[in-house]
């Protein structure tokens, strides 16, 4: 596996020195949006998933799960080339932000295109909108 970003949990925070793409085996997944590579959680941008306990979030969590769990992804960090660039914070409630990729499939764009998440133009700028009947925020 390859990781192309330093990433040092201290304390609360996280500190990054590096390259702006994460490529490794989705070991978990934590909920709709949200997916671990080894120790990195990964939140993905640009979208908004339920959280735990509203309806949909078991079913969003599944599907990423079908989506991810166990495969190859690439995630291109915020500030890397992603619609959520200028957009959006690097890190994210202890997650790095990014857009992820598993072959050539978006988890995002398939996650808001199946309804199991919605388009966040607060970080998108819409870029997920045309896939999708719902906004979120």
């Amino acid at each position: 596996m390859r990781i192309l970003i330093a990433v040092c949990m201290l304390g609360l925070g996280i500190a990054f020195a590096g390259a702006q793409e994460i490529t490794g085996t989705v070991s978990r997944v934590i909920d709709g949006d949200t997916l671990q590579i080894n120790e990195l959680r990964v939140r993905l941008c640009g979208i908004d998933a339920p959280e735990d306990h509203n309806p949909g979030a078991a079913e969003a969590l599944e599907y990423l799960e079908q989506l991810a769990r166990g495969k190859e992804a690439r995630c291109v960090v915020v500030g890397g080339g992603t619609p959520c660039d200028t957009r959006s914070p690097v890190i994210s409630s202890k997650r790095v932000v990014a857009q992820c990729f598993v072959g050539e499939l978006d988890l995002a764009a398939d996650l808001v295109a199946k309804g199991h998440a919605c388009d966040w133009p607060k970080f998108s700028g819409y870029h997920y909108a045309d896939k999708t009947m719902c906004t979120a925020k």
